[in-house]
């Protein structure tokens, strides 16, 4: 199929009409069951008046995703797992819309670029993984929906026409529908800082950064891999956090894109973050949250609205 020769379908303005196959991935994990939590996912959707179904990126799964480099030898192979995923989607597709990469996962560009669908490429994992995972592919759809607010730029530099910056939002075990603005203003708030995060991840200096807040504010909660008060529970987080006076915000490069960004403001917890200037791309910066460069800054700042 000529790609050049598709008429893609004309884009109507009610979302509620569209019919949009979401492509997710099913990783191995021992944490989440990747299929319970998409179909929940997709529920909520529905309940919303979306008509959205979804489709299993990954192959054999629970597998991981290729990194482009395999993915590129793959498809130049014809590998018959992968290309009977590719038809499998093919199939799925007819008589729909829209699809939406969700994680942005194992499809050729040169296989999107024949789609006679609309196709959208969605990832929460840049720059870490720019090279390896969306930078080959971006640009093989029609629109890109990233996550990392400071990348989008980035995306157009590659040649995306339309890339533009999608929320990361909230899990639903950390939103409290029931939640109101007089509990938030008025509940009891007996934790002074609290923050959930690996403490063990390579990423740049990211330990050296938090043994520095931990030292400052040894009586904080933090809670991770490598941390003494080790994992909060599921079922605990929402309490923890609506108990919070302060949720410290740590990335690993540029963003803002943790859910972080999103599950503090959630419950009511003042939020004091990295990656400042883009930041306030996202929220008024001095009102809805406090920004730093540094992590000295980071402390001096807890310090000051603890006081």
């Amino acid at each position: 199929m000529d790609s050049q020769h598709i008429t893609k379908p004309h884009m109507t303005d009610d979302i509620n009409n569209l019919k949009i196959v979401f492509g997710y991935s099913y990783p191995p994990s021992a944490y989440a069951n990747f299929e319970t939590s998409t179909q929940q996912y997709l529920a909520r959707l529905r309940d919303a008046g979306l008509q959205v179904e979804a489709f299993c990126l990954s192959v054999s799964p629970p597998s991981h995703p290729f990194v482009f480099k395999e993915l590129d030898l793959r498809w130049r192979l014809g590998d018959k797992p992968l290309l009977e995923m590719y038809e499998r989607l093919e199939k799925t597709l007819e008589g729909k819309d829209v699809f939406i990469n969700g994680p942005g996962i194992n499809l050729h560009p040169r296989f999107v670029e024949k789609l006679p669908i609309f196709t959208v490429f969605q990832c929460f994992d840049d720059p870490e993984s720019s090279d390896s995972l969306s930078r080959p592919v971006a640009a093989a759809y029609d629109l890109c929906l990233v996550g990392n607010i400071a990348e989008v730029k980035t995306y157009r530099n590659w040649g995306v026409k339309e890339a533009h910056w999608t929320a990361l939002g909230i899990p639903p075990e950390l939103y409290d529908a029931t939640l109101t603005y007089e509990h938030i203003l008025e509940g009891k708030r007996d934790i002074d800082l609290f923050m959930m995060i690996d403490r063990l991840a390579p990423w740049r200096d990211r330990k050296v950064r938090l043994d520095k807040l931990a030292s400052a504010f040894p009586d904080a909660h933090f809670y991770g891999q490598g941390w003494p008060r080790g994992y909060v529970a599921e079922s605990d987080q929402c309490q923890y956090l609506q108990r919070a006076k302060i949720g410290p915000n740590l990335h690993n490069s540029t963003g803002p894109i943790n859910t972080r960004t999103f599950y503090l403001p959630a419950n009511g917890v003042m939020q004091i973050c990295d990656n400042k200037s883009h930041l306030g791309h996202i929220f008024e910066l001095g009102k809805q949250v406090v920004g730093f460069d540094t992590v000295d800054e980071c402390v001096d700042l807890c310090r000051y609205y603890l006081a």
